[in-house]
């Protein structure tokens, strides 16, 4: 259900290690790393319900909702229904033009 507070919806993770854990992704950018001509995912993220899990080591976490998020994004794109909102385009060299169609 999405949140009146700020649009974002709340994930619940339903198996594995950290089942019933609610939480919602905030910023996501990509990080470029031209020297090795690699792209790393970044994200913010927010934990709702831990579920009575103790997460003294947040990595295994972070990486596990990685994953789903990266697949969020695959998904999305092969949708064609994937939204990006806010930021800017440095490399934009003109402004933008209504297409003919």
């Amino acid at each position: 259900m999405e949140s009146e507070k700020d649009g974002l919806y709340p994930i619940q993770l339903t198996e594995g290690e950290f089942e019933g854990m609610i939480y919602n992704y905030g910023k996501v950018e990509f990080v470029e790393n031209e020297p090795n001509d690699t792209v790393s995912l970044k994200f913010e993220y927010d934990i709702l319900d831990y579920a009575g899990k103790n997460l003294t080591d947040k990595e295994p976490f972070e990486q596990y909702i990685g994953k789903i998020l990266e697949e969020c994004i695959y998904q999305g794109i092969a949708n064609n229904d994937i939204t990006y909102t806010g930021g800017i385009d440095e490399n934009r060299t003109k402004d933008s033009e209504q297409s003919d169609l």
